[in-house]
């Protein structure tokens, strides 16, 4: 059975003026008979406020993918144009990184390759990669930062946030276009102060507004959650931000919440204080490794808490690390790369999957994320659409624009209210769940869509 809502969430925040994901979900079908959504609005009192309201999903949908692009026509005029990545391939961060990197070098291969490269105004382009190692430490992405700079990129897709603001200014100074993977709301990194800060993925923002509406369509049981995190990805703007969307559904976001080192190894400890929590839901957006020790640990402990973990990482590599009786109510916001539901993903998706296949094998495509890759896509759009590979016009015609392609599906530009400037854009959102009783044992659940305000 087919549902579509549409929610417009206004929020109150406290390092921000206004913050929100708004979401509308399309589940290609759902694994229970969740209870139907209410078409009422909450209590007028209640602030921030919700109204939700049927409707359809944008058009086109991910299950009605738009065509692939096309190769461009040959032109008088070829130049080459590097395009950055500062992302972590060793060290703790590498777990989350490295399928950035392959997916980066795919999309790079299928512009290259497939398409014969990429029109800008008059010039047909060949991407040349630029790709250096974070080392999952700061003072090495200060380093690369400047190794970039010295090397003439203009245009780069960098790690997450927490990461990069400690070498933001390199770039901003330097006139370089920076397109983020994963924001998680870090305080002044999205700002006006930032021209030139871009990010082509919902991140906590978005992708949270979307875990509350899996809950509400596929756990209706659930009515209360406990924040889980890394320290890395942790603040009280992003906490408060959590409180307010479970309000629109009646689920409390308990006052404490749990951090852990990104480099623990043993997480029994965490686990037992889910657990004594009495929390129906452990929720945060740690790292698959992480998250797939935490659900081994709550598991072993009696406990059926569903995990909610608010990554694009696909359900299955969540799996691998916990023991098969220990895999069932859990999700992630992870795409399926399965054959069976190719038919649920645009077409330039399934193409960059099927070169990631080519490229780095069967294992690492089944991992598909798409940030890196994404940003990279909708970088390209805006070049093409400003006719310019000057960072500035780009950015411009970036700010000025309403929808893009994504490889999810239409994305819708956006951010003023939510970071206080229109760099941003939100994507649907893909929904894998843990199905005991699915091949595989999970299964892929719909789509959700997401816009940043």
């Amino acid at each position: 059975m087919k549902k579509a809502l549409s929610i417009a969430l206004s929020l109150i925040m406290l390092l921000a003026l206004a913050a929100c994901g708004t979401t509308s979900s399309t589940p290609s079908s759902a694994p229970s008979s969740p209870a139907s959504p209410s078409a009422s609005a909450p209590s007028a009192s209640a602030v921030p406020s919700a109204t939700v309201q049927p409707s359809a999903p944008a058009s086109p949908s991910p299950s009605t993918p738009p065509p692939a692009p096309s190769s461009p026509e040959p032109a008088g005029k070829t130049d080459t144009l590097k395009v950055g990545a500062l992302i972590h391939l060793t060290d703790w961060f590498a777990a989350v990184d490295m399928t950035n990197n392959y997916e980066f070098q795919a999309m790079v291969k299928y512009i290259n390759d497939d398409l014969g490269g990429w029109k800008i105004g008059d010039t047909t382009y060949t991407i040349e990669p630029v790709i250096v190692d974070g080392m999952s430490n700061n003072d090495a992405l200060r380093t690369g930062a400047m190794s970039m700079v010295d090397a003439g990129v203009k245009f780069t897709v960098v790690t997450n946030d927490f990461w990069v603001i400690s070498c933001q200014d390199v770039f901003e100074e330097a006139g370089v276009m920076q397109l983020n993977n994963y924001c998680v709301f870090v305080p002044g990194y999205m700002s006006p102060d930032n021209p030139l800060t871009f990010t082509g993925c919902n991140g906590s923002v978005g992708d949270y507004a979307a875990g509350f509406e899996v809950l509400h369509n596929v756990y209706p049981d659930v009515k209360s959650v406990i924040f889980v995190n890394d320290d890395n990805g942790v603040n009280e703007g992003l906490f408060a931000l959590m409180k307010t969307y479970g309000e629109q559904y009646g689920i409390q976001v308990q006052d404490n919440y749990l951090k852990y080192s990104g480099d623990t190894t043993d997480y029994s400890a965490i686990a037992l204080q889910i657990v004594n929590s009495g929390a129906d839901c452990f929720m945060g957006n740690g790292a698959p490794d992480a998250y797939g020790a935490l659900l081994k640990e709550v598991r072993a402990l009696g406990s059926d808490a569903v995990m909610a973990c608010i990554q694009g990482k696909p359900i299955r590599m969540i799996m691998d690390y916990v023991p098969e009786s220990a895999r069932y109510n859990g999700f992630s916001l992870g795409a399926s790369t399965k054959d069976s539901d190719r038919d649920k993903n645009t077409d330039i998706l399934n193409a960059i999957v099927d070169k990631v296949r080519e490229l780095y094998g069967n294992d690492q495509a089944s991992n598909f994320d798409g940030a890196a890759c994404n940003n990279l896509y909708i970088l390209l759009q805006m070049m093409q659409k400003a006719g310019s590979i000057d960072p500035q016009k780009v950015a411009e015609t970036w700010r000025t624009s309403t929808t893009v392609n994504t490889i999810y599906g239409v994305g819708t530009v956006g951010g003023l209210q939510t970071y206080g400037v229109n760099q941003a854009v939100g994507n649907p959102k893909p929904v894998s769940i843990m199905d005991p009783k699915a091949p595989d044992g999970w299964q892929f659940w719909g789509w959700i869509n997401v816009t940043i305000p």
